[in-house]
């Protein structure tokens, strides 16, 4: 154990013990910090006192992933899900060079992927990536790789990974969960964000939205306006119409998306007969890593 300050090393704001006692009550408390197995350890590492307060990482913003726990959505998949090869289901995750069979529940809040053939893989997007080595862990059966390496059970490490390169992280066969991906060589506890920040993580690569407009038309005439994203895309977007919702004196199953932009995109239909005019539509809005 590393041995207290000497009382003439102390200064403020700590007090200057005057007598055996506060110099014995300041020992143990120097004890309790950075000794071994301290709070803070030797090193006076901040990782090692949120570990012995039994908090781990859950507050340290390590994840790489998006949607790590399967919880998002937006497609709206349904068990069991087959993909094409590079085909996307749960966000984020897209199937594998030779496509991905799996099913999925949900459990107390928990989404266990199973696969059944093939793999799913994320590619991160290189501004969350700087250099080093990282541990890529998670729960189940499944074993992972970097894409095109060898497959391996969970936790491992991946090494030399340059900062701003994508990395894809690929699983086979089995079942999957709390995936996580964090630099450094520990396998921590999955970070758990709230459902808001998952889905606004993921709405960066894909969104689907709603425009529309009410008022009076010409026939042959255009309307419509600008839709800002909710949150900023990775980059100028693929967008296409989905489909109208509502739909009055315009003509249907079109819709104009020009202009787009990694904010936001312009809209517009043309009114088929004179009146009053209205018109709802949803479109979608693809930016995901190639």
């Amino acid at each position: 154990m590393a041995a207290p300050p000497d009382k003439a090393e102390i200064s403020a704001p700590f007090p200057n013990p005057s007598n055996a006692t506060a110099r014995a009550g300041f020992g143990k408390l120097w004890e309790t910090l950075f000794g071994v197995g301290g709070l803070l350890g030797s090193s006076g590492n901040a990782v090692d006192a949120r570990a012995a307060l039994g908090i781990g990482s859950t507050i340290s913003g390590r994840q790489r992933l998006a949607n790590g726990n399967f919880a998002v959505n937006q497609l709206g998949m349904t068990s069991p899900v087959t993909l094409a090869a590079g085909a996307y289901g749960h966000d984020q995750w897209k199937a594998g060079p030779t496509g991905c069979t799996y099913s999925f529940a949900t459990v107390g809040g928990v989404t266990t992927i199973t696969i059944t053939a093939g793999s799913l893989v994320q590619p991160i997007e290189g501004l969350n990536i700087e250099g080093g080595t990282y541990t890529v862990s998670r729960t189940g059966t499944a074993q992972g790789r970097v894409l095109g390496g060898v497959y391996a059970a969970a936790p491992f490490q991946i090494t030399g990974v340059a900062g701003g390169s994508t990395l894809s992280v690929e699983f086979g066969t089995g079942t999957l969960s709390s995936v996580q991906v964090e630099p450094g060589t520990v396998a921590t506890p999955i970070e758990r964000r709230p459902y808001g920040v998952e889905l606004a993580l993921c709405k960066r690569y894909y969104q689907v939205l709603q425009c529309g407009f009410q008022g009076q038309v010409i026939a042959g005439t255009g309307y419509g306006g600008t839709v800002n994203f909710p949150v900023e895309m990775r980059a100028s977007p693929t967008v296409a119409f989905s489909g109208d919702i509502q739909i009055s004196n315009f003509q249907t199953g079109t819709l104009a998306l020009t202009n787009w932009r990694s904010t936001a995109v312009d809209y517009g239909k043309i009114a088929n007969s004179n009146g009053a005019g209205i018109f709802s539509a949803l479109f979608t809005a693809t930016s995901r890593i190639p």
